[in-house]
C-alpha cells in the first residue's frame, strides 16, 4: 500500500503576496461585510490571510489591502480594531514587537 505525502495548504498573504503554509498565516473572515480574525481557521465565509509579522501588518494598512479584499472602504477604526484583535489573539506567536 502506498502512502501519500500530505502537503500543507498554501495561502497568499494580502500584504507581501507571498504564498506560505496556511498554518503560518493569520486568517481573517468576512462575516457579512465585517472582517474579523478567525483564530480557529474554520469559520465560514470569505477568508483572507496575512503574515504574522509587523512588516506585513504595516504594509497591508499602507496599501489598503483590507479594503481591496473586503471590496469596500473600511473606516480607520475598523482597521485598528482588526489589528488589535491580531495582537490580542497571536501574542507570543508573532514577529510583532510590542510598542
Amino acid at each position: 500500500m502506498r502512502r501519500h505525502k500530505t502537503t500543507k495548504p498554501m495561502r497568499r498573504c494580502i500584504a507581501c503576496r507571498e504564498s506560505k503554509p496556511q498554518d503560518e498565516l493569520i486568517r481573517f473572515v468576512l462575516i457579512g461585510q465585517n472582517p474579523v480574525v478567525d483564530i480557529s481557521g474554520r469559520a465560514e465565509g470569505r477568508g483572507f490571510y496575512l503574515c504574522r509579522s509587523e512588516e506585513c501588518i504595516k504594509t497591508a494598512v499602507k496599501r489598503k489591502a483590507f479594503n481591496r479584499v473586503c471590496k469596500r472602504n473600511l473606516e480607520e477604526n475598523e482597521i485598528s480594531r482588526l489589528i488589535g484583535q491580531v495582537l490580542d489573539s497571536y501574542q507570543g506567536g508573532m514577529d510583532v514587537k510590542e510598542g
